[in-house]
């Protein structure tokens, strides 16, 4: 079985696939899962609203991939400072059709966010 992707080996994944995004990670956020996992959620965020839906498919194809060995913390981090943060309504998602362009695999994770949402906060699953 292969090594579980922690902290490290995902910061340097992300930076073999987007050293775009990576060179976007503020000084205060760098050695930080959680902050470098929202800026790429930003990154994707932005895609999202240009309506780049190869961009938006090659970001979830990549978490799709780092959650399949992902370590405890960096699964956490996926669905807390990645999935959590992205915007998957709204007309701009809409007419880029976000949630059609989420592997089975993330579309299981924000399931399953979503379900914890609304347990917490009630109906509308945000607080």
């Amino acid at each position: 079985m292969a090594e579980p992707i922690d902290h490290t080996r995902f910061l340097t994944l992300l930076t073999e696939r987007f050293p775009e995004v990576v060179a976007t990670i503020d000084t205060c956020c760098q050695g930080v899962l959680h902050l470098e996992l929202a800026t790429f959620a930003r990154a994707t965020q932005v895609a999202i609203d240009s309506q780049d839906r190869e961009t938006v498919r090659r970001h979830f194809q990549f978490i799709d991939e780092v959650s399949r060995q992902a370590a405890s913390e960096v699964e956490n981090a996926i669905s807390v400072s990645y999935l959590e943060n992205l915007r998957f309504d709204g007309r701009k998602a809409e007419m880029t059709k976000v949630r059609e362009l989420l592997t089975p695999r993330l579309l299981q994770l924000l399931a399953g966010l979503e379900e914890h949402l609304v347990r917490l906060f009630g109906k509308g699953g945000k607080a």
